[in-house]
């Protein structure tokens, strides 16, 4: 199935894209595989046939259903995924460097905080599943029109992407509220359009009712987001992720700033001629 560890990332999206044509039974497993991945990486075929209230032989053919040749096959991806989300935070590989709190002297709460946001982007710029950028950008290039969706806190995100993609002479459209105003600038939403949205725990219904509004247009979906298990990963075309983790009551978002600029800067690269002349 070509390289395992981009495949292995690849693996829920398999089962989103085999959705729509599933029989009962298989639905039922690939509902489980969605909501519960990470469990599931731990279960023998039985087990998953029992939680999906299922027989092993469904969850069997199941697997021969989305390529693989066995289960044992389907398993191991389950597992290398779970690694790249571990590896993508940090978790594997970060030291412990004990809890913040007010005993820490300033400089070094400041290197702990920055050292935590390159990691976090270390783990971006290494997640397999970001290989699908290219997608990302061949769609935005080809777009007549972006929109981009930034729910609550996420508004800023939104509101910066918007500003760069139209100073590199793509088209763009900011939405940050979820109230009758989305829905009247997604009515004109169309097929040669992308809708780029941003979607992180805690995820908000009206982000991924955006997108489904979206595709029921026929425009292109994207999603940065923080696991291929959040709701909108489950909409979207093309699904990037960002890790936001922070040992502060709130996520960090320096990650997704990064996708953004990559974004752009490859928007920017791969079409020269009409950044300039928006620029001029």
């Amino acid at each position: 199935m070509g390289d395992p560890r981009y495949e292995s990332a690849r693996v829920l999206e398999l089962v989103r894209r085999e959705y729509p044509s599933l029989t009962p039974g298989f639905t039922k497993v690939a509902d489980y595989l969605l909501e519960n991945h990470r469990e599931a990486a731990f279960l023998t075929a039985a087990d998953l046939a029992r939680r999906s209230g299922v027989s092993e032989s469904v969850v069997v053919r199941f697997a021969a259903h989305l390529g693989y040749a066995g289960y044992p096959q389907l398993l191991g991806d389950l597992r290398d995924l779970l690694r790249s989300e571990l590896d993508a935070n940090g978790s594997a590989h970060r030291p412990d460097e004990g809890s913040l709190g007010p005993h820490l002297e300033h400089d070094e709460l400041f290197r702990r905080v920055l050292r935590r946001d390159a990691s976090n982007l270390q783990g971006t710029a290494d997640h397999p599943a970001n290989r699908a950028i290219g997608r990302a950008v061949d769609a935005l290039l080809a777009a007549d029109s972006v929109y981009c969706v930034g729910m609550r806190g996420l508004n800023n995100l939104a509101g910066l992407m918007g500003f760069l993609l139209n100073m590199a002479g793509v088209p763009t459209h900011v939405i940050t509220l979820g109230d009758a105003t989305m829905f009247q600038q997604l009515n004109r939403i169309h097929a040669e359009d992308v809708l780029v949205t941003f979607a992180f725990h805690r995820y908000t219904k009206r982000t991924t009712r955006a997108l489904e509004l979206a595709r029921e247009a026929g425009a292109t979906t994207v999603v940065v987001t923080d696991s291929l298990a959040s709701p909108a990963a489950g909409v979207a075309d093309v699904v990037l992720l960002a890790s936001v983790e922070t040992e502060a009551f709130f996520n960090s978002y320096c990650a997704a700033v990064g996708i953004i600029n990559a974004l752009v800067i490859s928007c920017a690269v791969r079409d020269p001629d009409r950044c300039e002349e928006s620029l001029r």
